[in-house]
């Protein structure tokens, strides 16, 4: 058994203790996944291992501590959050960019195996290998109307570097996020991302136009995404639907595209799957997808194929 596996379950049964003995929060959860699909170097791999610690060790103030002991940045979060009255969050130190509903959904609740190609080249900080974090201070909340939200907001500036494994290119920028729920189960949004310290003068911009919506057993999403990188342009996005078939079956659709080069010809693919997942209470979760990808030209079509199994506590 690799090293890190073991240890990756050394800190897992720990977790068991800690939590009976203290009031913290204390989460852990493995992924193995197998990939078939062109230029894929490993096949079969564990994919994340991550032990998350929160707490509130007073009322107001919060904390949020995540490590991933097979993946790089090992150190994904590392935060404090102060909460302020009318639903006012300040959060600062290392945490997720405030931009894409996909990129901000925890690994271990993504319902597709893999995020869409569109979120990992274009959205911040997947685009430079960490993860969608950043090191920064965020401000956030909700307004309300009635028994629920009428809009959810976040603004925060940020360093352009992790804790540890930082990417070799530092962009120091700032990013909002503005989502709206004009009605039950409906959400629609938009995200801006801006550097305004460049390497190079490439600087980097990113807007995302974005929409959901849930009711009952369905639920659909929507995004897309413009890039731009110095002179560069990139755009791509992806629609997702999700049927809940019974408590422990979901089927699941999607189809993303993306475009490596918007001032060049034939530089869309277009990648579609399918697939389902089936959940054993909150401790495992086996999902299937498969599908095809096709690029314009020459190439055509390709097939993809992945399979991941995760174990939670």
């Amino acid at each position: 058994m690799p090293a890190f596996v073991r240890g990756f379950l050394s800190i897992f049964l720990l977790a068991f203790r800690v939590r009976a003995q203290s009031s913290f929060d204390v989460h852990a959860y493995i992924q193995g996944r197998f990939t078939n699909q062109e230029g894929t170097p490993d096949r079969l791999e564990i994919r994340r291992a991550r032990v998350i610690v929160s707490g509130d060790p007073v009322s107001d103030l919060s904390y949020s501590f995540q490590v991933d002991v097979a993946k790089t940045p090992y150190i994904l979060d590392a935060s404090l959050t102060w909460k302020f009255p009318g639903d006012l969050r300040v959060t600062a130190g290392q945490f997720k960019i405030p931009f894409s509903t996909e990129s901000l959904i925890a690994d271990n609740l993504e319902i597709a195996i893999a995020r869409s190609r569109a979120v990992n080249s274009l959205s911040p900080a997947r685009d430079t290998g960490v993860q969608g974090r950043d090191t920064g201070i965020q401000i956030a909340g909700s307004l309300h109307h009635g028994n629920g939200p009428l809009v959810d907001y976040a603004a925060g500036v940020f360093r352009g570097q992790t804790l540890i494994e930082s990417s070799a290119v530092h962009y120091h920028a700032a990013a909002g996020r503005v989502m709206l729920h004009p009605l039950h189960g409906l959400t629609v949004g938009a995200d801006w991302y801006g550097s305004f310290s460049s390497p190079g003068g490439r600087e980097k911009r990113r807007a995302d136009a974005e929409g959901g919506y849930s009711r009952g057993r369905l639920t659909l999403r929507a995004e897309q995404i413009w890039a731009r990188d110095g002179t560069l342009q990139r755009r791509g996005g992806y629609a997702l639907g999700v049927w809940r078939l019974s408590k422990t079956w979901e089927g699941l659709a999607r189809a993303d595209w993306f475009t490596s080069n918007a001032q060049k010809a034939n530089a869309t693919s277009i990648t579609y799957i399918a697939g389902a997942n089936y959940y054993w209470r909150r401790y495992v979760k086996v999902g299937f997808n498969s599908g095809a990808q096709h690029d314009q030209g020459p190439k055509g079509f390709s097939s993809i194929v992945l399979a991941q199994i995760m174990l939670s506590y």
